[in-house]
């Protein structure tokens, strides 16, 4: 019985590692974001009810559970299931899916968090998904060629308007 568990939890954490990689891979690894970044990415957008948010590899819902207070409709793409798993038991709206394959069109604002190097496929995957006038929310890392719209350096989040 030991061995078997043993075994499973190993196999449980080799698939976990598998999905880390992946992230890192194809967007970014999970960095949960701190509260002060989180809630400063939430007060720049400035949120209102009935506003429909995508958070971009999710991690494990923090930002959508702030969207929600606000009374927005906030949906997360997350490629971990571990982490959406995490999520759903939160009771929030997350997806195992590759954001890359999501439709955006209808977003009010979109929260990202990419590594630097994803950021200029990102901002052209955004500019063909996005309605004019659509915020983008940073984490970190900027658009090379984007205006910032709006920005709290101490906590490195930056927005943007999808012209």
């Amino acid at each position: 019985m030991i061995p078997t568990l043993f075994l499973f939890l190993n196999l449980l954490f080799a698939i976990f590692i598998f999905f880390l990689t992946i992230a890192f891979v194809t967007g970014a690894p999970f960095v949960p974001s701190t509260k002060k970044t989180a809630e400063s990415m939430i007060r720049l957008a400035k949120l209102k009810k009935g506003m429909k948010i995508y958070d971009l590899g999710s991690g494990d819902g923090r930002l959508l559970v702030l969207a929600e207070k606000v009374g927005c409709k906030a949906i997360g793409f997350e490629i971990n299931p571990f982490l959406v798993i995490l999520s759903r038991i939160r009771h929030l709206h997350v997806e195992w899916k590759n954001f890359w394959k999501t439709n955006l069109s209808d977003a009010d604002v979109v929260f990202v968090y990419l590594l630097p190097w994803r950021m200029e496929k990102l901002a052209a995957f955004l500019t063909k998904q996005l309605r004019p006038g659509a915020l983008i929310v940073s984490n970190s890392f900027i658009f090379p060629d984007w205006k910032i719209l709006r920005s709290d350096h101490p906590n490195h989040v930056y927005v943007f308007r999808k012209t």
